[in-house]
């Protein structure tokens, strides 16, 4: 009984082990700059100890490029490698009408704690020359392109999350943050002058108002960051939970797009 017991506990502990994961995400910032994250699946006991971390992103053929990474992990640099569709095609990989570009942050050590669902910020970077179609997306570990090209372009997230050895955590893209469209955009790409919008007091330290006759779809708040803070559809808002700063308001309507600078006192 007590050998049964003790497997028991073995398989649950495994199990538990096992369920422990990452999944990364694309969020978008503003116009054509993004940010990848990674969210965990459980709350860590401690301090985790974050590796390495590697993913790979299929955009549309031509020139449409990844630009101007960032490391937004303790600053950490990210390395980023393009293979175009003409060179994948030569592999005898893709069908010529997708580009891959492969980021990957370099073994080092980056210390941190985290709660179930937390967006655990990565690299950010921009797209090049305004697409307004096709998409953006993760590519799978399981993607013909990934399994042909000797799985070097897998995602994975390799980290020590319990002080014992470092594995990789990394589970699947996040649903609903696994891909981009790029004609999401086309609205946004039409910018309303300052005069269609009003946004006052600013500064402020309690509430922000926003006056225009336009149908409002949404309004997105960023700090300095880029980190979403707020995401809304009322005209008058509540920041007084808000750290004091610059933040970046985002006003979508259905005649376009308007940014405002606002400053929380």
């Amino acid at each position: 009984m007590k050998k049964l017991y003790n497997f028991l506990l073995l398989a649950f502990i495994s199990c538990y082990g096992f369920a422990q994961s990452y999944d990364l995400g694309i969020i978008h910032i503003t116009n054509y700059d993004f940010k990848i994250v990674a969210i965990p699946d459980f709350d860590s006991a401690g301090n985790t100890d974050i590796s390495d971390v590697g993913f790979t992103l299929v955009l549309p053929a031509g020139n449409v490029d990844v630009i101007n990474p960032v490391g937004l992990l303790t600053a950490r640099p990210w390395t980023t490698n393009e293979y175009d569709a003409a060179f994948l095609t030569g592999l005898g990989l893709g069908d010529g009408t997708k580009d891959v570009f492969q980021f990957n942050m370099p073994p080092g050590q980056s210390i941190l704690a985290h709660t179930t669902g937390q967006q655990i910020d990565l690299v950010s970077f921009s797209i090049s020359n305004t697409p307004t179609s096709d998409q953006m997306y993760f590519l799978l570990n399981s993607d013909p392109i990934a399994l042909g090209a000797g799985n070097v372009l897998d995602s994975f997230y390799n980290s020590n999350i319990d002080e014992t050895t470092t594995q990789d955590y990394f589970s699947a893209p996040a649903a609903g943050l696994d891909s981009f469209m790029f004609s999401t955009l086309t609205v946004e790409d039409h910018v309303l002058s300052n005069t269609s919008i009003s946004v006052y007091p600013n500064p402020t330290s309690h509430y922000i108002n926003i006056d225009t006759a336009l149908e409002i779809s949404s309004v997105e708040i960023f700090d300095i960051l880029g980190k979403k803070v707020l995401t809304t559809k009322n005209t008058r808002i509540d920041v007084s939970h808000f750290q004091k700063g610059l933040y970046l308001m985002n006003i979508f309507t259905k005649k376009g797009k308007l940014t405002k600078k606002i400053v929380i006192e």
